[in-house]
């Protein structure tokens, strides 16, 4: 390709997803366009692997229907005003909230791609700190959060969680995940599925368990389908057998557990030939997953969405971690490694135990009574919060990049909720299903146009990793942060400058007291001065860096990194595997590892009566699933990732079509006690029987958008048609998969599908 003499190459990560798989950006600077997009082979981590949502950095920064100026409601309707305008009457609206209800009367919504922003991510923790209001939401409340309550019970704090050391195991299982598709998701490995074949070139197994045979399965040595929600029953089943075989072994974690006979009291109730009338996998075929797993010379077990969404998947995520500690691979070379990556994880996330007290279930809803952990609340609760009159009743929401009227169960409620609210801001780049509510909308800048740096992704790379990359283009408006630093400081009534500084102050006196250990012998006047006084992001990501693991200590380790350093590297640094990390890793308060946590052990009661209820007649179950072009609600306006062949789909194992006269090609009505969507059907038997799939993030049109690509590609909400309030009990997280429903084939099939959203009957 012929450049013109004002193209330049710029190294980055791809934002677009937790794999951050580097890319090579061409772009015109006279002309602010990106010429394209490729694969950066240089990169030490992704090595050359990219997949097709990394061209989305072009077709996001060119789309038309991307905000470029703030907009206020005008009627039905919006009008631009200046960014200053916006900022002062968003923080004048809210502060009179405040003042008149209470600090809990305004609500924050933070949505997925902020974790993909480390400068919106950062400051919008500022802007949240600085409203102090308890009513955090995020999507984490729906798929993450039983895995962070497991790992709190267990080690201490919701981000102490292994992940499984891919490039070095002999055997892996993947149980309700499909990272060949999602490249990871909470654990960061480019090119995941180079890495899969890699264990089996290397003499080693891979198996997947999941109702659906997913591309991930599609590759391993093995394929086991597993009826939806049932994943705890067959790991209680293999831990049963590990007890009855003596075939535990405890390695590093030997001296460092507590309650093993409480474990093994519990997995007693769950026989191999119990499991397999529950689970739909042969007792014969549990046995030999139990002992393999015992035998191979190392081995992980790795879930994910699957296991986190459904009726027990705080049980789920606990017997997991199990496992992988009683065949002794927690903390070792092939095993399941603590990650840390080149940061320390108190910068941003600094939820642990307070003496007894665990991060969750400090407070709780207003309505409902839901628990909070790590300081959200599970979205399960909002629509009451908003909807409920009385005291701390929410009156002002704020949003932060996220659609949460789709990527929410029952939207339909939440879109009358946010439609009662006094005031509604939303920092986003789309008018979309949720910003359509608000009364201000202030976009962003464009991923070019901001620095970059691993914040988050950090937590869970399988390898230790440190890579920053400057702004492409520079910024067309404000940045991330003097947005949210912004507003943050008129609430406050303060200059943006006092804030940004107070800000940077209190996070690197949190550095110095919990970086690496030569951060506490700095003097904090020394290490103020060695970050500068330029305001913004960088120097936050100098602060990470310098405290981190592989840092300098500002100063005290001549070797160690800085973020000058790092930007000598545009490829990135890899700093190569994780190593031993246990005892220090542990955050209980006794440093040991509970391994049958009381609050997930009460929980097995409630799993019994489950199993012992009739099923409904007639019914499937339904299970989401995802694409490689598809990322939650938020990428389905790049006309380039939505063409081609209909993506939202309602997959029907053969058999189950037949009996309902379903064919390829149909509409078909799935339906619970509280909404119904009219489907395209795909009959597939990637599907097991019994099962359907519909995946989550569409539903898009609805009046007031203004996203034309995604309006001509609705799809259908998954969401819509599931009960919020039907829950994982310990970590309150909505049940998204494993839903009872019933489908049947429309009569008129000459109509395209439609949402049919109903909410709950009061």
């Amino acid at each position: 390709m012929d450049h013109s003499p004002s193209s330049r190459t710029h190294y980055r990560s791809c934002a677009l997803c937790e794999a951050a798989c580097g890319i090579e950006v061409t772009v015109d600077d006279a002309e602010r366009k990106i010429l394209s997009v490729r694969a950066d082979k240089d990169d030490p981590l992704s090595k050359g692997f990219l997949c097709a949502k990394a061209v989305g950095l072009k077709a996001l920064h060119e789309d038309p229907d991307r905000l470029r100026q703030p907009l206020r409601r005008k009627g039905r309707d919006f009008e631009e005003i200046g960014w200053d305008e916006a900022l002062d009457e968003a923080g004048a609206r809210l502060r009179a909230i405040q003042k008149e209800h209470g600090a809990d009367s305004v609500g924050y919504y933070f949505g997925n791609p902020t974790g993909h922003k480390p400068e919106l991510l950062i400051y919008g923790g500022l802007l949240m700190q600085t409203l102090g209001s308890r009513q955090v939401y995020s999507p984490g409340t729906l798929d993450q959060i039983p895995k962070y309550v497991s790992a709190t019970l267990m080690f201490g704090s919701p981000l102490v969680q292994p992940i499984p050391d891919l490039d070095r195991t002999q055997y892996l299982v993947v149980m309700g995940a499909n990272p060949v598709v999602s490249q990871g998701s909470m654990i960061v490995a480019p090119g995941i599925a180079n890495r899969i074949k890699a264990i089996r070139e290397r003499g080693g197994k891979v198996v997947v368990i999941d109702p659906r045979r997913t591309e991930t399965a599609e590759i391993a040595d093995e394929y086991l389908p597993i009826r939806p929600g049932y994943d705890s029953v067959l790991l209680f089943a293999i831990i049963h057998v590990l007890f009855e075989e003596n075939l535990y072994r405890l390695g590093r974690a030997q001296g460092l557990v507590k309650r093993l006979d409480a474990l093994r009291a519990a997995s007693a109730k769950f026989p191999p030939e119990r499991a397999a009338a529950i689970t739909g996998i042969d007792a014969t075929v549990i046995r030999r997953l139990a002992r393999e797993l015992a035998a191979a010379p190392s081995a992980a077990i790795h879930g994910r969405t699957g296991t986190c969404t459904q009726r027990f998947g705080s049980v789920a995520g606990w017997l997991i971690d199990a496992v992988n500690i009683l065949t002794g691979n927690l903390d070792r070379a092939g095993g399941m490694q603590f990650s840390g990556g080149g940061i320390p994880t108190p910068i941003l996330f600094n939820d642990s135990y307070v003496g007894d007290v665990p991060p969750m279930g400090r407070w709780h809803s207003r309505v409902r009574k839901l628990p909070e952990t790590v300081g959200m609340l599970p979205t399960a609760a909002l629509a009451d919060e908003i909807l409920t009159p009385g005291p701390g009743q929410v009156r002002g929401f704020i949003t932060q990049a996220g659609n949460i009227v789709l990527s929410n169960p029952n939207g339909a409620r939440l879109a009358q909720a946010f439609e009662s609210l006094e005031f509604m801001l939303s920092f986003d780049i789309y008018v979309n299903e949720t910003t359509r509510h608000a009364d201000i909308i202030i976009p962003g800048p464009s991923y070019a146009e901001h620095s970059d740096f691993a914040a988050v992704t950090a937590y869970e790379m399988i390898r230790k990793y440190v890579k920053w990359s400057p702004p492409i283009f520079p910024p067309s408006g404000p940045r991330d942060w003097q947005l949210m630093a912004g507003l943050a400081a008129r609430l406050r009534g303060i200059p943006l400058e006092q804030m940004e500084e107070e800000f940077v102050s209190a996070l690197l006196k949190s550095a110095l007291a919990q970086g690496r250990p030569e951060c506490a012998k700095v003097d904090f006047a020394h290490a103020r001065a060695a970050i500068g006084d330029t305001p913004g992001a960088d120097r936050i990501f100098d602060v990470m860096i310098r405290s981190g693991p592989v840092g300098d200590a500002f100063g005290l380790v001549p070797d160690g990194l800085t973020l000058e350093r790092v930007k000598q590297e545009p490829h990135g640094l890899d700093y190569g595997p994780h190593g031993e990390q246990l005892p220090g890793v542990l955050k209980t308060p006794d440093r040991l590892i509970d391994l049958a946590p009381q609050r997930l052990v009460d929980d097995v009661q409630r799993m019994e009566q489950w199993l012992s209820e009739s099923e409904v007649p007639g019914s499937l179950v339904m299970i989401g699933r995802r694409h490689i072009r598809s990322k939650n609600a938020w990428l389905h306006n790049l006309h380039f990732l939505v063409k081609g062949k209909p993506r939202c789909t309602l997959l029907i194992n053969p058999r189950d079509a037949e009996r309902r006269g379903i064919v390829s090609g149909d509409t078909a009505d799935v339906r619970t006690h509280i909404a119904g969507v009219e489907a395209l059907v795909e009959v597939s038997d990637e599907v097991m029987p019994g099962v359907v799939s519909l995946p989550h993030g569409w539903g898009h049109g609805l009046p007031g958008t203004r996203q034309r690509v995604a309006k001509d590609h609705p799809g259908v909400s998954a969401n819509s048609i599931i009960d919020e309030l039907l829950l994982d009990v310990p970590s309150a997280s909505t049940v998204l998969n494993g839903v009872p429903v019933q489908v049947t084939r429309l009569a008129d099939n000459t109509r395209a599908p439609r949402e049919a959203l109903v909410t709950h009957a009061t």
